[in-house]
């Protein structure tokens, strides 16, 4: 790569290059202005361990947002060039592994600075292109139970008109939603909704013949994913008209949970974006929608009671108490869900079958509610040095404070009001070592309680949250840091993220299990190896093959699974194309794993399914990561 800046912009170009067993980042930044740059700093959001080298030295570090300036004093001149260096490690392997958002302070004053060349290494391999592929007889994803083709078809009008039962209202107003089309109610039409209460919860049966379609289920689930498979197999004729193929279909899921986690903390994405999530979740049938709302990097949920989490901690910017994060850059960045706002989206939820999990993430992963309540949450004679893994050291929730139990309480007093679902995910993964060890707070509490480790903590505050909770009627979630040091309630779900050891070893320990390690389940890691491919890959990466043949549960599991999610992370997610791009086609193996017992076995007829869906997908304007002829 190799351009030029954009006017105003001062031009940065970037190498790597080896210094004995170090890796050394070399920046170079050249004034393009035309006056002197006096008493500068550069800054850059680089989530990856550096640190200043030669005649270059760290202001600071919050997470991933770096400030460094050299170490000589005097002005940068007009068209001179200042190179600053940083060891990293690992090197820099792929575009999205470039620093982003860089500018330049000048006292008062910011300036953008523009990344104009590198030196990665380029693709050798074009981008994908839609391998041509047939639809298959039954292209339903997930593959149903059972599905019988006849020969025939049913002509279905614009004006469908329909014989319902109430049960069915819901999902068939959500069906012509996404057809496109209106529909009409009849004591005549040839369009049938029917109770059969034989059937269990979300089992459908669908049978089309050339005079009619009848719908039989025993409850609204049914009928929302018998209208899912409706959605994929109408096609439109000539004329307007939409057209199925005459069939039989009894199909009913293999977990009763199939969840999807989107990170909406590192990158804010709107209600829109949200209410489309919605849509193609229902529409290849999971059923539980994770919401990640509070991080290090913000927090995203409205609280009436402490209005400054959102005032304060839904911002990011140079000028603002968060400082930019992950490519948010120095403008003020952010957003946050208002309570009225997770009504729309609890609303759409319900229409769809769908359960909305929150997710407050404690006692780690806290820093934006920390920096907005700073009164409440920090105690100044804390002196616990530690390292978050993004690289925060103050970000970790204080067990010792009464002003960590008011927060939470009130906090979660007000979650379960507005959410009504059973479960609450409060995070609880990645706290950091060093945290709470040289609290007088917590030294106090562990002297109490007969903690030996400064970790106990962890448990002490989790029972807590747990039993506030349970009294709510509402059962806490956790990653699978939660589980460590056995201090919560079986009852509490768990999801397993680290790999399929740490799937078996919670189920071990008793606890029901969500499987969702990330070599398979984290659709934020990139696809392959090419430096043009986007997403993190410290798990590794994943194709959409892998994401298919690894199975959720391993062969030493013992228990009974709860099910399978996919998770979204979203420091690389900054778009709603983006998310299309990492989600689609990879989230269709985990609604395969959550829903068909033969998930995994045939390949080539998921490949061609997934093929055929990405085509569907991109003519209705979502447009994932289409498949090569390699893939």
């Amino acid at each position: 790569m190799n351009t030029s800046a954009r006017p105003n912009a001062l031009s940065l170009r970037l190498s790597q290059r080896q210094s004995g067993e170090q890796t050394l980042l070399v920046l170079a930044l050249e004034n393009t202005l035309a006056e002197p740059l006096d008493a500068w700093a550069l800054h850059l959001d680089l989530p990856r361990p550096a640190s200043a080298e030669g005649n270059t030295r760290q202001l600071s570090r919050i997470g991933s947002h770096l400030e460094i300036a050299p170490t000589e004093t005097g002005p940068l001149m007009p068209g001179a060039l200042c190179e600053l260096h940083l060891v990293i490690d690992p090197p820099l392997q792929r575009l999205s592994d470039l620093p982003t958002a860089s500018y330049l302070t000048f006292g008062e004053r910011i300036f953008e600075v523009e990344l104009v060349a590198h030196n990665l290494p380029a693709s050798s391999s074009p981008r994908p292109a839609l391998a041509k592929a047939p639809a298959p007889a039954c292209p339903i994803i997930p593959t149903p139970a059972k599905c019988q083709l006849s020969a025939g078809t049913f002509e279905w009008e614009q004006q469908a008109c329909w014989q319902l039962t109430a049960e069915a209202e819901p999902a068939i107003e959500w069906l012509h939603h996404m057809l496109g089309t209106a529909k009409n109610q009849s004591h005549t039409g040839n369009l049938k909704t029917e109770i059969d209460t034989s059937l269990a919860r979300e089992q459908y049966q669908i049978n089309v013949t050339s005079e009619g379609l009848v719908i039989r289920a025993s409850e609204a689930a049914g009928f929302t994913r018998a209208a899912a498979s409706l959605v994929q197999l109408a096609e439109p004729n000539s004329s307007g008209a939409l057209h199925l193929p005459c069939l039989a279909i009894d199909d009913s899921p293999l977990h009763d949970y199939r969840g999807l986690m989107l990170d909406c903390a590192r990158h804010f994405h709107p209600v829109a974006v949200i209410l489309d999530l919605l849509d193609w979740m229902a529409l290849y049938k999971l059923n539980h929608f994770h919401w990640h709302l509070t991080d290090d990097e913000a927090w995203r949920l409205e609280i009436l009671a402490f209005p400054e989490l959102t005032d304060t901690g839904a911002w990011r910017g140079q000028r603002e108490q968060l400082p930019p994060q992950l490519g948010s850059g120095h403008r003020r960045y952010g957003g946050y869900y208002s309570q009225a706002d997770v009504k729309v989206v609890l609303a759409a939820a319900s229409l769809r079958n769908i359960t909305v999990i929150p997710e407050i993430d404690i006692p780690g992963h806290s820093r934006a509610a920390i920096q907005s309540l700073p009164q409440l949450l920090q105690e100044p004679a804390d002196a616990s040095q530690y390292l978050s893994v993004q690289f925060f050291d103050d970000n970790v929730l204080n067990p010792g404070l009464a002003g960590t139990y008011h927060f939470l309480d009130t906090v979660l007093a007000e979650v379960c009001e507005l959410f009504p679902g059973s479960l609450v995910h409060m995070g609880a993964d990645e706290v950091p070592k060093g945290v709470w060890q040289n609290s007088p707070a917590c030294r106090l509490l562990m002297e109490r309680e007969a903690y030996t480790q400064a970790l106990d903590l962890q448990g002490h505050l989790l029972r807590h949250v747990q039993n506030f909770l349970s009294a709510r009627g509402r059962t806490l979630v956790g990653w699978e840091e939660a589980a460590h040091g056995e201090k919560l309630k079986h009852c509490a779900l768990i999801c397993a993220w680290t790999g399929n050891d740490a799937v078996a070893a919670t189920a071990a320990a008793g606890y029901p299990v969500i499987s969702c390690p990330a070599p398979w389940a984290y659709l934020d890691l990139a696809w392959d190896n090419s430096p043009e491919e986007p997403g993190l890959y410290w798990a590794g990466t994943a194709d959409l093959k892998a994401c298919y043949t690894q199975p959720p549960f391993p062969e030493n599991f013992e228990g009974e699974p709860v099910g399978v999610q996919a998770n979204l992370w979203s420091e690389l997610l900054c778009s709603q194309s983006r998310i299309e791009y990492m989600m689609f086609p990879r989230v269709f193996a985990t609604a395969e794993w959550g829903w068909s017992n033969n998930a995994g076995s045939d390949w080539g007829n998921f490949r061609a399914r997934a093929a055929h869906h990405l085509g569907w997908l991109a003519n209705r304007g979502v447009h994932g990561r289409m498949l090569s002829e390699l893939d």
